[in-house]
């Protein structure tokens, strides 16, 4: 869990991952969590399973074994971080692997799981956006639903719904983030009068996720 951003761009940045061979070997062991996904169970869906298009990234098995330079999607509906290699789909369920890295367009995201979420639990990827004292995190997830844009007297279709939520962790423990003020003492508690400040200086407003993103980080500096 304590796989941070930082070392996740050293990675990407200085090329301190294992040899093509060592890569493959640790792509194709079993015991590594990968299984082949056969056929896609969505066909009739609308929409898309995947939080983004398949991309190059990297896969997190440890701190020392990474696997970069791979085509790899996030599939937010079975949760779970999907391969493209030699013409077929693997896919890596939270445990097996460490975590992964989505290169989009040359800002890398880093997912990882562990984190234990309220209701959820720890055996979910998560996007860790900011990483320190206060450690932030987004719960990207999809669910299944009607589809609400079908044509009157159609048949009723389904469609898939992208949904995220933000959490806070510090020494452990998560608390939802929630955007009014009210809330804030549930939330940062001895240190809300700093946070006032902050928010203050800085003219935060916490419906901007770049917002609360800003915030953690003066937080964690301050």
């Amino acid at each position: 869990m304590k796989f941070s951003l930082r070392i996740a761009m050293i990675l990407l940045l200085t090329g301190f991952i294992n040899p093509a061979k060592a890569q493959l070997k640790l792509l194709r062991d079993e015991n590594s969590g990968g299984r082949p996904v056969t056929s896609n169970p969505y066909l009739e869906i609308k929409g898309s399973a995947y939080l983004l298009d398949f991309e190059e990234g990297s896969i997190l098995f440890s701190e020392r074994d990474t696997a970069a330079n791979l085509i790899i999607a996030f599939n937010a509906y079975d949760n779970t971080l999907e391969l493209k290699m030699d013409g077929q789909l693997i896919a890596y369920h939270p445990g097996k692997i460490s975590g992964f890295i989505l290169n989009t367009s040359s800002k890398p995201r880093l997912f990882k799981s562990g984190y234990e979420i309220p209701k959820v639990g720890s055996n979910v990827f998560v996007e860790i956006l900011v990483d320190g004292e206060y450690t932030l995190i987004s719960h990207h997830f999809k669910t299944m639903g009607d589809d609400v844009n079908a044509a009157y007297g159609s048949q009723k279709a389904k469609a898939f719904q992208t949904l995220d939520q933000l959490y806070i962790f510090k020494e452990g423990e998560a608390r939802m983030v929630k955007t009014k003020s009210k809330y804030l003492e549930e939330t940062f508690t001895s240190d809300t009068p700093k946070v006032v400040q902050l928010i203050k200086d800085y003219s935060l407003d916490l419906k901007e996720r770049s917002d609360v993103i800003r915030l953690i980080q003066l937080l964690n500096y301050s």
